[in-house]
């Protein structure tokens, strides 16, 4: 019978928390005690809909990639989503940007799912660089992120052709002169801002912004196949979680 302390500790293994960035809070943040787990829900995001699903399914544990406390929260109440789910018993684990650094993590994730060959770690792991087996065009590598996605894009006016690939899940397009210093024609990431379109323009480089629960949620999945490979007494459920950004 597994228990919150071992799902942790084989976490830690592939994705070290140790390596969580300064900013991060990665971790078992919420513990509802050393008891034995049985279900276990995994999700990108503990939204009010995961929580439900949770709470109605029984479940003892959600581990999820963006932390249940983060950021400015200084304090508790009954619908914090952290209160709500100490209140029914279900610990939380959150692998954050561990998971993006880890070498079979997010950005690796992505890289398999736009099929790149010979991908590599950049020197500080926070994203990975790999090749297309041809090259394309600005306007057919922009178009086959979609389809690999299934998602909405937007994308810089870039007339060079894309070969070498670098990708980061989430928001990463802070990343673009780094990926081009590193030989990358494109990056591909989750989110991108006006300012960083027209800096990528300037240095030749194609920004593509996919999404970020795009470019991230294919490692939800794999967290969870992880999971289940490894404790095969835990019942292990990807969360019936969608982007809650509509597009027209």
């Amino acid at each position: 019978m597994s228990r919150l302390s071992e799902i942790y500790d084989y976490i830690d293994s592939f994705a070290p928390f140790s390596l969580q960035l300064e900013w991060d809070n990665s971790g078992i943040l919420v513990n509802c005690g050393e008891c034995v787990i049985s279900k276990a829900l995994v999700t990108l995001d503990i939204t009010a809909e995961v929580l439900n699903e949770a709470i109605d399914g029984k479940y003892d544990l959600i581990v999820s990639h963006h932390p249940v406390i983060f950021g400015s929260l200084s304090a508790l109440t009954e619908k914090t989503p952290a209160a709500i789910c100490f209140k029914n018993g279900i610990s939380v684990i959150s692998a954050h940007t561990n998971y993006d650094l880890s070498p079979i993590g997010v950005n690796k994730v992505l890289a398999q799912k736009l099929n790149l060959h010979n991908v590599v770690s950049s020197n500080d792991s926070c994203f990975m660089i790999g090749e297309l087996d041809n090259p394309m065009t600005s306007d057919m590598f922009s178009e086959y992120v979609s389809k690999c996605l299934s998602a909405h894009l937007r994308y810089n006016d870039c007339t060079k052709e894309i070969k070498t690939v670098a990708v980061c899940g989430g928001a990463g397009s802070d990343f673009a002169s780094d990926a081009k210093k590193a030989g990358a024609d494109a990056l591909v990431t989750g989110d991108g801002k006006y300012h960083e379109f027209l800096d990528a323009t300037d240095e030749e480089i194609l920004l593509v912004s996919a999404g970020h629960y795009e470019t991230e949620f294919p490692a939800v999945v794999s967290l969870c196949k992880l999971l289940e490979d490894k404790f095969k007494d835990i019942q292990f459920k990807v969360a019936e979680q969608k982007t809650p950004i509509k597009n027209i």
